[in-house]
């Protein structure tokens, strides 16, 4: 019987997961695939989330058929705050037995943390690199004012937290997410299974480039590029005619992400963007030096 929860983190391969993974893995095993937030076993209303996808609910594992397998970044943490995992663990328990297997993917937390600061200038969540992260014990609004609060911090304890509770915990470093051992343990299937679902090494959601953020950053000192992207966004409207498709594609080529992604980071050589380390409020050496030695 597969029981599997992927709970995160975010930025850290999970629609590799999602899109190349899971169904086909699904699809041969004959493993439900359960899509979070459109499924007919349990309804969560998405927009009444505070903290959690399962806070409104309790024992949603007896609504689930035998064999399963649910993936969502935000179930480690919603928005992905670390602040928030003792109480995100705590909603997990409530709702799934110990014999649920726990997947887990870490990585490199520079790399995570800039990761994030990326995404969230593309979803022109427009913010200083200076001033995005923090870290503060009592904070009552997630991701406040769009930053992002690094109370908390910590994969040690995050791993701890959920080992002390469910019987199989899987942790995985992103680095090696395409090595594929890892569905060996989960799924009981050896590499001639591996080998015949064809699984790609398609990259998803790469970051625009180092020459897209800083542009983003300075054209926002002058215009409101938020105020755009939702004025685009706008005219956008979900329907199956084809002149609404053809409409929404020509619209969505005037959105910055899409200007940088596939126009301008074409032209010129692609350099990845990096935040400053000392706009991190927390000891990010030592917090690389600690995910290093880390062995799974």
């Amino acid at each position: 019987m597969i029981r599997l929860l992927h709970i995160g983190l975010g930025k850290c391969g999970s629609t590799f997961l999602q899109e190349q993974v899971f169904p086909k893995i699904s699809k041969k095993l004959n493993i439900n695939y359960i899509n979070l937030y459109n499924n007919n076993f349990i309804k969560i209303d998405n927009s009444k989330i505070k903290f959690h996808a399962f806070e409104n609910l309790q024992n949603s594992e007896a609504l689930l058929p035998n064999n399963f397998i649910i993936s969502h970044e935000s179930l480690f943490s919603y928005r992905w705050e670390f602040s928030r995992i003792e109480k995100s663990f705590n909603f997990l328990k409530k709702n799934f037995s110990k014999n649920i297997t726990i997947l887990i993917v870490i990585r490199n937390p520079y790399e995570l943390l800039n990761s994030i600061y990326c995404q969230a200038v593309q979803d022109m969540k427009i913010i200083n690199p200076e001033n995005f992260f923090y870290h503060k014990q009592f904070e009552e609004n997630i991701r406040a004012n769009d930053k992002f609060n690094l109370y908390n911090f910590n994969y040690d304890f995050l791993i701890s937290l959920y080992k002390s509770y469910f019987k199989k915990v899987v942790v995985i470093k992103y680095e090696n997410l395409q090595n594929f051992s890892y569905l060996k343990e989960i799924f009981n299937v050896d590499d001639n299974f591996l080998k015949k679902i064809n699984i790609s090494n398609k990259v998803y959601n790469k970051s625009i480039s180092k020459f897209g953020i800083n542009s983003i950053l300075f054209l926002n000192k002058f215009f409101n590029l938020k105020k755009y992207d939702q004025f685009i966004r706008s005219y956008v409207s979900s329907s199956s005619r084809i002149l609404h498709k053809i409409k929404n594609r020509i619209l969505s080529e005037f959105l910055l992400r899409n200007i940088f992604q596939s126009k301008i980071d074409k032209i010129f050589p692609y350099k990845k963007y990096y935040i400053k380390k000392e706009f991190i409020p927390i000891d990010i050496d030592s917090e690389i030096s600690k995910y290093e030695k880390l062995n799974f």
